[in-house]
């Protein structure tokens, strides 16, 4: 049970809490007794097992506990940076009650993100592996998901019953399902053209309990990441593709002139076809005459430089 004191002090607090208890135990049988645990000074009541505070277990203690129940700060099923984006707005709520210091806190790290700054070890999630039985048919489970990957490559590698599977969410094509986008960290840090969801991370991670916490103080937390300048990600990403790709070319290759000829040949060979049930086909007369004046050309070309090679 919590009671609210408006405006009392620590040492208010635990004189008022120790007199309720005892009137409380007082008006009861034995061995029905009330107990006077602590003060949260200040705190932040979500629901009803969920709150965080600065925690006063006695009268004489000086520096207070950072203790949260139910929410992002201790649970395991978020990523760590969740977790610590948390605990540190909450920390500069209690501690300054300055809102535009927790902002730019916020503004920061989203924009680590985006640019690509992030450590990747504080966007991994580990989910629990059931075993393969475990699952229904069809089951989109990341666990799951990278566990029939891994066995197609090696049979020995599925995880034990029990063990947390490391993942983490990667850019795909828009419209492509959340369970298609999840990757072994390993495989992230060894291809370059794989890049962090910032975008998923932001909102659907790091926001949303952010929100939870800072709307009972009328704060929208996601104006915030409204307002940070935008980053072309997919240009970033089409850049580091090229890169890549560049570096697996042995050499560059431009097709030679006959090469171009036949093929576009055989372009505009079809498309000739197609125009002739159009009823279009005098505009591809000059081309054909082009095309072949082209080829005659090539062909006079190679002629004239055997005479120079024979020596005639």
């Amino acid at each position: 049970m919590f009671v609210l004191l408006k405006g009392a002090t620590k040492e208010q607090s635990f004189k008022i809490g120790q007199e309720i208890a005892e009137a409380v135990t007082a008006t009861n049988p034995k061995p029905v007794k009330l107990k006077f645990e602590k003060v949260y000074l200040p705190c932040v009541l979500q629901t009803k097992k969920r709150y965080v505070g600065y925690m006063y277990e006695t009268l004489d203690q000086k520096d207070p506990v950072f203790d949260a129940k139910g929410i992002e700060t201790v649970r395991r099923d978020s990523c760590p940076a969740v977790s610590k984006i948390l605990e540190r707005s909450l920390k500069l709520l209690f501690e300054t009650r300055d809102i535009s210091l927790i902002k730019q806190y916020v503004q920061r790290q989203c924009m680590k993100l985006l640019e690509g700054k992030a450590s990747i070890q504080d966007f991994i999630f580990a989910k629990e592996y059931r075993g393969s039985s475990s699952y229904k048919p069809g089951a989109c489970v990341p666990a799951l998901e990278l566990t029939r990957k891994m066995l197609t490559y090696d049979r020995r590698s599925e995880p034990r019953v029990g063990e947390r599977v490391p993942y983490v969410i990667i850019y795909g094509t828009p419209g492509v399902p959340l369970i298609q986008l999840i990757r072994r960290p390993a495989e992230v840090l060894q291809d370059p053209t794989l890049r962090l969801n910032s975008t998923y991370y932001i909102t659907k991670q790091i926001l949303p309990p952010l929100a939870r916490i800072f709307s009972l103080i009328g704060i929208d937390v996601f104006s915030w990441y409204h307002e940070l300048p935008r980053v072309n990600t997919c240009t970033s990403m089409f850049v580091a593709a090229l890169f890549t790709i560049a570096k697996r070319w042995k050499q560059p290759r431009c097709p030679s002139t006959d090469e171009w000829i036949m093929k576009m040949w055989f372009i505009y060979t079809i498309e000739f076809y197609s125009a002739v049930k159009k009823d279009e086909i005098m505009k591809f007369v000059e081309l054909e005459t082009v095309l072949l004046s082209e080829v005659t050309q090539t062909q006079k070309n190679k002629q004239y430089m055997f005479y120079l090679i024979c020596g005639s």
